[in-house]
This record gives structure tokens, sequence and C-alpha cells, in this order.
């Protein structure tokens, strides 16, 4: 999908952003498929924006932990409460979405090849 995104811009000579969703697991240790894709994708994320930036396109990836939705079993109105990260709470999906937001906006055209975590702090400091 990133390729024919990429080719599409580049052959009508338009600027503009690929956003990859990965996860705060990305970013510890792995020894499972799920961990070690993401670390895959997260280094993918580096190395795509490398190539694509000479052509105006912009490459990040977004990585939330814990998010309340039905995939964890909440639905609005469930306690949020989570021992996965500092904050005690997992992440509610408008805040993933905000920042997935301003990740492909204009404010986002400085920041280049990261991943950004949505996790109250898993994946970066602390590893459960």
């Amino acid at each position: 999908m990133c390729q024919a995104f990429a080719d599409y811009l580049i052959t009508n000579h338009r600027k503009g952003h690929i956003l990859l969703v990965s996860s705060s697991r990305g970013s510890e240790p792995a020894w499972t498929p799920y961990g070690i894709s993401k670390w895959g994708l997260n280094g993918f994320t580096k190395g795509l924006a490398k190539e694509l930036l000479p052509h105006g396109i912009i490459v990040n990836a977004i990585a939330p932990g814990s998010t309340a939705t039905e995939l964890l079993g909440k639905k609005a109105g469930d306690s949020i409460f989570s021992t996965d990260n500092g904050l005690g709470r997992m992440s509610l999906p408008e805040e993933v979405a905000a920042y997935a937001k301003l990740l492909i906006s204009e404010a986002g055209n400085m920041l280049v090849g990261e991943t950004v975590h949505v996790s109250g702090g898993r994946g970066i400091f602390d590893v459960r």
C-alpha cells in the first residue's frame, strides 16, 4: 500500500504524508511475532522516510499503547484503568486520532521518520 501511494504521489508530482500504525510494543524487547513485527515496522518507517523525503513525502508512524476499544473489550462508559503504563489508564481512541491527525497535517511536517508513542509512557521508559 505504501509503494502504491508513494508511486501515485511521485507520478502526479504531489507532496503528502504516509502514517503507519505501529504499537508501543515495537519499542519493548520483542520475542513474540507481534512485537517483532512492530520492531520491523518502526525500522521500515525510518527507511521509507529516508527514501521518500526527497520526493516531498513525509513518513511517520504512530504507536498507541493499550487503547480503550472493543478490541480490548471496552465500550463507552467502561473503566479505562490500566497497569500497562505510568498514567494508570488506557489511551482513548480520540487521543490516538488527534495525534494521527497532527502527524499528517502541516504541523507534522518537521517530524520525519519518527514513531510517536501515544502510550502513557509504555514503550518509552518502562517494560512490563
